[in-house]
């Protein structure tokens, strides 16, 4: 993200203040309009502040811990499923208040322009990525009126459903993907794309890839049959290579809110330790012998030895129940100063690392926030020819998945000037001792879910929600494991958690429009986080709640 960007947004006020010689001067000059200057700080903003407003206590304290992947040791009770309304009603709000603003503002000044049909596209593929973060973390949602208004210009909106709402979205990223299949005298947005840069094509391949992706999420469901439709027609259109990848720069000399805060300044991010014990290849359910030759990239081993003598060691989250405990070493050394730590950590120090960040130099650090990859691509294409909905050799594709993760993180080491590469020995020795890719249907998902989980790492809010569609990785086989339970929990000692409440805010001033059974005297108000959203395992086949003893069954 470069650092123009933030002071340019206050740019927007004066171009629309401009008359019309002065976007008549840019329609002859430079084929720049005035309502294209003004879309870029505003879709600029809208990808800066979506990505990095409140991250920490947005995600990184919710969905991180939720996906088996970071751990913030002893912070606050959500690593036990407690629910924090001062953190985890921050998206909701900003959402509906910033995001969606910077939206509909955009897409206003794109209607009926010729040149800006690319703009409005990129626009839109941005707001589906963001509404995602809203339906797949709390379901129902305010999203359209009967006159199809949207959600988010100050007037009241009802709940629709989680179908109405995925239905509508996989139209609307068909047509981001045939706006863009001609982009011919189309405006960009100049350094205000932080994704590609106004490369067209590859807005293209990521509106196609989450066509795949919003698919295959409702495949078990009454969807089903209109998602097949939708993929068979995008899957020759997604991404087809590593630097496809959709991600947005972090510029960590400036400040935000990102995995350089949360590991340096506020020292309470640490690898999780089912997620560390299955790259370790060690863990119990998901056992190789062999060490994942990813790890080394996203992490480092401790300078001390850890409980287990384990310098990889992750740390387990909700076994600290009060913040402190003495038989532990803190990440760190237990301050803010980013000293040595007894269990594996973020790598954060070498160029070479997938998280190394320079507070002094925006240019040399890979720090990212990420969105989705062409490795999800391809263990999207395995699953579908299980399904019937693709052809091709499942295994075949699934191999190729991981060797396209670990071709994604080479590609990734490339800002800071590291030349990390993955070899085709190491890849071949990994896949070589990985467990049976199955024989079943079934088996065969949870091979694909367990690599795809692994490879989305640090995309926790797409990870949390395969975990919950799959079922995988499992926890009643061991491969990862429930946090202590707490009686401030929102989910019945057992069960896994499936969802984030409704915010406050919601309860107090909209509580007549929702859902009726997560209303205050609602049946599900209680427990409300374990019930599952309609395409989760919980709600297919568990009567709405998924337990730990609960194996998948997803065919």
């Amino acid at each position: 993200m470069k650092k123009i960007i933030i002071p340019l947004f206050l740019s927007l006020f004066v171009f629309a203040s401009c008359g019309d010689d002065f976007d008549e001067m840019n329609k002859s000059k430079t084929s720049i309009t005035e309502s294209s200057l003004q879309a870029g700080p505003l879709l600029g903003r809208a990808m800066y502040y979506g990505s990095s407003a409140d991250h920490q206590r947005n995600f990184n304290l919710f969905d991180d811990m939720y996906a088996h992947y970071l751990s913030p040791m002893g912070l606050g009770g959500t690593n036990q499923y407690v629910y924090n309304a001062g953190w985890g009603d921050i998206f909701w709000r900003d959402f509906y208040t910033a995001r969606q603003r910077e939206f509909l503002e955009v897409k206003a000044l794109c209607e009926g322009k010729d040149d800006m049909k690319a703009v409005s596209a990129m626009n839109d593929i941005w707001n589906v990525i963001m509404w995602l973060r809203i339906v797949d973390r709390n379901g129902d949602a305010p999203y359209k009126d009967a006159e199809g208004n949207y959600a988010g210009m100050g007037n009241t909106i009802p709940y629709n459903s989680q179908e109405e709402i995925y239905a509508d979205l996989l139209a609307r990223l068909k047509a981001d993907s045939d706006a863009l299949s001609n982009t011919d005298g189309q405006i960009g947005i100049d350094n205000y794309d932080m994704v590609y840069s106004n490369d067209f094509a590859k807005w293209r391949k990521l509106a196609n890839t989450l066509i795949m992706r919003l698919s295959m999420r409702v495949s078990g469901t009454s969807l089903a049959e209109t998602a097949k439709t939708y993929y068979q027609g995008a899957k020759d259109l997604a991404m087809s290579s590593a630097s496809d990848y959709a991600r947005i720069s972090c510029d960590s000399s400036v400040w935000g809110d990102y995995y350089d805060r949360t590991y340096y300044d506020w020292a309470n991010t640490i690898p999780e330790d089912c997620f560390m014990s299955v790259l370790n290849g060690t863990n119990k359910g998901y056992a190789t012998g062999v060490a994942d030759p990813r790890r080394a990239i996203w992490f480092e081993a401790g300078d001390l030895k850890s409980t287990t003598g384990n310098q990889w060691d992750g740390y387990p989250n909700g076994t600290i129940e009060n913040g402190t405990d003495a038989a532990v070493t803190k990440a760190h050394g237990g301050n803010n100063s980013g000293n040595s730590s007894s269990y594996a950590r973020l790598n954060c120090s070498t160029k070479e690392g997938f998280f190394f960040f320079d507070f002094h130099n925006s240019a040399n650090q890979n720090l990212s926030w990420c969105y989705a990859t062409y490795s999800e691509a391809l263990f999207l294409k395995a699953e579908a020819i299980l399904r019937g909905w693709d052809t091709g050799d499942a295994e075949s594709v699934w191999k190729q998945g991981i060797r396209a993760s670990m071709d994604e993180i080479a590609y990734f080491i490339t800002r800071s000037g590291g030349s990390t590469t993955i070899s085709s020995s190491a890849y071949n020795e990994y896949v070589n001792a990985l467990p049976a890719f199955g024989s079943s249907n079934e088996e065969k998902l949870r091979s694909i879910a367990i690599q795809k989980w692994i490879a989305l790492f640090p995309n926790s809010v797409e990870a949390w929600a395969e975990i919950r569609r799959t079922g995988y990785p499992g926890v009643y086989d061991g491969t990862v494991e429930l946090p202590m339970y707490n009686s401030g929990a929102q989910v019945e000692k057992g069960n896994i958690i499936q969802r984030m409440p409704y915010p406050e805010n919601e309860l107090q001033t909209n509580e007549a429009r929702m859902p009726e059974d997560f209303r205050s005297s609602g049946s599900k108000f209680k427990y409300r986080t374990q019930y599952g959203l309609f395409w989760s395992q919980a709600a297919l086949h568990h009567g709405g709640t998924l337990k730990a003893t609960d194996v998948p069954q997803n065919f």
